[in-house]
């Protein structure tokens, strides 16, 4: 069975920025054989809110860093549409 993971804000910002100190061994290995991983548009927002209030440093503007922390690493962005939101 293909194995989703939806990232929480969080995880995905660690995971991108390599801090893997922050989460078990366990959750980057399954965050790496996962058939597909995804971000909900939600946790751009979050990233670009924080990062605008001066709460989150950031390498680059936020739609910069989007852009690299996205489709390069094989995430995926996950829309607010009702059949995403029936998995919850």
């Amino acid at each position: 069975m293909p194995q989703r993971i939806i990232l929480d804000t969080h995880i995905w910002f660690w995971f991108i920025n390599q801090d893997f100190q922050r989460f078990p061994d366990s959750w980057r290995e399954k965050i790496e054989t996962a058939n597909q991983v995804s971000v909900s548009v939600i946790s751009c927002y979050e990233i670009a809110l924080a990062h605008q209030r001066g709460r989150l440093e950031l390498p680059c503007a936020a739609n910069q860093w989007f852009q690299e922390a996205l489709d390069p690493v094989g995430i995926t962005l996950l829309a607010l549409t009702p059949d995403n939101l029936s998995c919850c």
